[in-house]
């Protein structure tokens, strides 16, 4: 028995649900088929992914690194940098840095220091220049050939001016600085804004692998992509800010007591 059309308010006749067909009769046998395709192919792109990502996932972090070189040459100045004030670059940093001083006798080695470090404050730890002479000292180095300079600020922007007003004063001087083979970049970044173009053009970076990880397999463990992440937050940052917005100060072990707060109960029991 054939089901009666119904007819809406206007009067107009309707067919029934089981009657209705689509007004572009191509859409309902086309789209599953695109719908196919489309996962054929993010399925494909995936699996090339995988199998070539050694070619590919080095590209990801090509924006961040300094021009490696190991073999950087003559020069007259080598820079050498404690970030944290308790830490040197690594090892090849240092024997690099003895062939280019055994290379050059009259080269010397500029060593500056992010932030004092507290450990050192304390005396647990000696201070960084005097660990770079020693190391140094192994590769028959003399310990006067270090020179370390003292900006009145803490960071690398003030370090780079601290260096730069070394280089006007030696004007045929050329620097090779070790950065932090992902640090390279942005580091480039900070010196041009704080030493100028005319001194930067003297200043070669080499970038330094870290040693857990390199470009060419930065993604096989943890510190390879902690590595990835802080080195674009801080490119993106350099991009933006290259100078400091505001001089930080480092804070004697006097004032950073002074900063703590006391306890109410002790402030009581202190009183009379």
């Amino acid at each position: 028995m054939e089901s009666p059309h119904v007819s809406d308010t206007a009067g107009q006749t309707v067919a029934p649900v089981g009657e209705r067909t689509s007004t572009h009769p191509g859409r309902a046998a086309c789209y599953p088929r695109w719908r196919r395709g489309s996962l054929l192919a993010v399925a494909l792109l995936f699996v090339l992914g995988v199998i070539f990502h050694r070619q590919w996932l080095p590209l990801l972090v090509y924006p961040l690194l300094a021009p490696t070189n190991s073999h950087p040459g003559a020069a007259d100045v080598v820079w050498i940098r404690s970030s944290d004030g308790h830490s040197l670059p690594t090892e090849d940093a240092i024997s690099q840095a003895a062939a280019i001083l055994r290379q050059n006798p009259d080269a010397v080695v500029i060593f500056t220091e992010g932030w004092p470090s507290r450990l050192v404050e304390l005396g647990v730890l000696p201070p960084m220049v005097e660990v770079l002479r020693s190391a140094l000292k192994d590769y028959g180095i003399p310990p006067e050939r270090v020179i370390e300079l003292k900006p009145d600020q803490a960071g690398l922007w003030y370090e780079a001016q601290a260096v730069a007003n070394y280089l006007k004063r030696h004007p045929d001087t050329d620097v090779v600085f070790f950065v932090e083979e992902f640090g390279g970049r942005s580091t480039s970044l900070v010196l041009r804004s704080a030493m100028g173009d005319d001194v930067y053009r003297r200043v070669t970076l080499v970038g330094v692998p870290h040693p857990l990880f390199s470009a060419q397999n930065w993604w096989r463990c943890r510190a390879g992509i902690k590595g990835t992440m802080v080195g674009y937050l801080y490119l993106i940052y350099s991009v933006i800010e290259p100078r400091p917005v505001v001089s930080p100060q480092p804070l004697s072990l006097d004032d950073f007591d002074r900063l703590i707060p006391q306890c109410p109960e002790s402030q009581g029991n202190s009183t009379p």
